[in-house]
């Protein structure tokens, strides 16, 4: 949004809000403390927005337990809108109507969904951001099928030699099914294996952005969008030295891995290494590949590379190691501590001092997590 107009949209949220308003006046209150509890969570910032972000309601916080308090009045009565530890909350003495002040703050907050939209914009511009991680989640992801999938291959061979053989009489048909375990142990393998190494690209590919992040190389929220939206090889260069002989290596041999087998995967799914066709020869079917179009041909004969499970997550072990080798090591504590990347931190010096060595990085983390849990607690 190039221009905003502000001050229609406070009218708007002013009259939206109606007969809501800011304190005006003492008022007197009774001994019986009562508490309205049901606002949803989410709330506590939309109500913040709206209230004293944008039409600058006073407010108290934060303090013990609790990050706000915002007194509020209607038809002569106070309110207290509280966001504590606990949950969202309106504060009130006596009798009251705390669900018509809730229902009129519901109606403020749509009556001006341009303006969070607009303040979303404002604060994506800055550097007053928390990046979100799932990076635990999504290596829990990959160890996960990688595990499956191994378990499967193990099966598979150690049922190798092992054919079922089943009786049969149906309509005074008989016969024998006969089944091999060790082939349903392959396939099921197969499934496994590719489904680890696409989640071991989408944990690179959310990493790769938390260690730019880290590295300084991002440092307001736009920055770190436009990254997001680009492809994989983008987020690696930013990250890595190609112009290292060791990166640039371990960079080709993941590149080779993900062309031959995940992007085939994302695009139907028509075979390891691109193998899509049968050619039809005066010697029977000849397998027929399509390649990757930077070779310089579209298509060659073959089934490609036979390379097996285990030698995929040789490859992937490999990359992950290098990944958090030399300047990086830092980076791989603070991916493994769970916590958010902090914008802010990347103009004020903290990221930089330690990512400075394995010893800093460990120093600031104890640091950050006492007051992360602080913060958690709402001990302000």
């Amino acid at each position: 949004m190039s221009h905003f107009d502000i001050e229609k949209t406070r009218d708007i949220a002013t009259r939206a809000l109606s007969p809501l308003s800011p304190p005006s006046g003492n008022f007197e209150r009774s001994d019986e403390y009562r508490v309205y509890r049901e606002i949803p969570h989410h709330y506590y910032y939309l109500i913040f927005l709206l209230l004293v972000d944008l039409l600058g309601y006073k407010y108290v916080g934060p303090g013990e337990k609790m990050a706000y308090a915002i007194p509020v009045e209607l038809n002569k009565k106070r309110y207290s809108i509280v966001y504590a530890k606990f949950g969202m909350k309106i504060e009130y003495y006596g009798d009251g109507e705390p669900e018509r002040v809730f229902i009129l703050l519901q109606k403020g907050i749509h009556a001006v969904q341009k303006y969070f939209e607009w303040r979303a914009e404002q604060a994506a511009a800055t550097s007053n951001l928390n990046l979100v991680t799932r990076a635990a989640s999504l290596w829990e992801k990959y160890l996960y099928f990688r595990e499956k999938s191994e378990e499967h291959s193990r099966e598979a061979f150690e049922r190798r030699d092992e054919v079922k053989r089943e009786e049969f009489n149906r309509d005074g048909i008989r016969g024998t099914y006969i089944s091999h375990p060790a082939y349903e142990y392959r396939i099921h393998a197969a499934w496994t294996s590719e489904a680890a190494v696409d989640a071991f690209f989408a944990w690179t590919e959310h990493v790769l952005v938390h260690i730019a992040v880290l590295q300084c190389k991002l440092t307001t929220g736009s920055e770190v969008a436009e990254l997001v939206k680009k492809e994989w090889a983008a987020k690696c260069k930013i990250v890595m030295d190609l112009s290292d002989a060791d990166d640039k290596a371990s960079y080709d041999e993941i590149s080779d891995l993900k062309s031959k087998l995940r992007n085939y995967v994302a695009h139907g799914s028509f075979g390891r290494d691109g193998a899509m066709f049968d050619f039809h020869s005066r010697v029977g079917a000849v397998p027929l590949r399509l390649l990757d179009s930077k070779r310089g041909h579209d298509f060659s004969f073959g089934d490609g590379n036979s390379d097996v499970a285990s030698s995929d997550f040789l490859k992937i072990d490999r990359f992950a190691k290098q990944l958090f080798s030399r300047s990086r090591s830092p980076a791989k504590a603070y991916i493994e501590s769970g916590l958010p990347t902090i914008l802010s931190y990347t103009l004020d010096g903290r990221y930089a001092s330690a990512m400075a060595s394995d010893e800093a990085m460990n120093g600031f983390l104890e640091h950050l997590h006492y007051e992360w849990d602080n913060a958690a607690n709402m001990d302000f």
